[in-house]
C-alpha cells in the first residue's frame, strides 16, 4: 500500500499548484508516518499464547482473551465475515470474528460459550472464534498442542474433542 501511495502522491504532486505543494508534502508525511505506525503496531502486538490463555489482538488497543482450558478444537480454515475488528458473525449466532479485513484463516471451537464484549452492541456468547494468522496451519498446531498440554491427564482428551461443530472428526486430529 505504501508503494502504491508513493506513486499516486508523485502524480498528484505534479498536478497540485506550486503554492499548495507544501501542504501536500505535509499530508504525504503524515500519511507515511501513520502507515509506518500501523505496520509497527501490528508487528509489535501479535496474538499471544502462554501457558493458560490465548490472547487474540482485535485492534490497536484491544484483545480477546480465551482460556486454553475451554479450547475444544482448532484448525486452519479460510472464512469470510464482513467487517473488521472484533465483530459478531452474521451467519452464525454463536461465532465471532476478529481480523483486520473480512477474511479469516483459523477457526477455534470452544467447549462452552464464552462472553465476548463487542465495541458496538451488547455482549455475545460465542462458541466459535474466527481469526487471522500469518501462518494458519502453524498457529492451529501450536494452539492445539498447548491446549492438549493444559488439558493434561484426567482433563479433556483434546484429540477426541478435535471435531467440527457438526461432530465430525477432522482429518488431522488435534488441529
Amino acid at each position: 500500500m505504501t508503494g502504491v501511495d508513493i506513486v499516486v502522491e508523485a502524480v498528484v504532486d505534479a498536478v497540485v499548484p506550486a503554492a499548495l505543494r507544501v501542504f501536500h508534502l505535509l499530508w504525504v508525511g503524515c500519511a507515511f508516518v501513520l502507515c509506518v505506525g500501523v505496520c509497527a503496531m501490528t508487528a509489535r502486538t501479535p496474538h499471544l499464547l502462554d501457558g493458560r490463555v490465548l490472547r487474540l489482538r482485535t485492534g490497536p488497543f484491544r484483545a480477546l482473551t480465551l482460556p486454553l482450558t475451554e479450547v475444544m478444537s482448532v484448525r486452519a480454515e479460510h472464512g469470510l465475515t464482513v467487517g473488521h475488528g472484533l465483530r459478531r458473525s452474521p451467519d452464525d449466532i454463536e461465532a465471532v470474528a476478529c481480523s483486520v479485513s473480512s477474511a479469516t484463516t483459523v477457526l477455534l471451537v470452544l467447549a462452552a460459550p464464552v462472553e465476548v464484549r463487542l465495541r458496538r452492541g451488547g455482549p455475545v456468547m460465542a462458541r466459535r472464534v474466527r481469526f487471522t494468522a500469518d501462518r494458519p496451519a502453524e498457529a492451529a498446531r501450536l494452539i492445539g498442542e498447548e491446549a492438549a498440554r493444559v488439558a493434561g491427564s484426567g482433563g479433556l482428551d483434546f484429540r477426541r474433542a478435535a471435531r467440527d461443530e457438526r461432530g465430525r472428526s477432522s482429518e488431522r486430529p488435534g488441529v
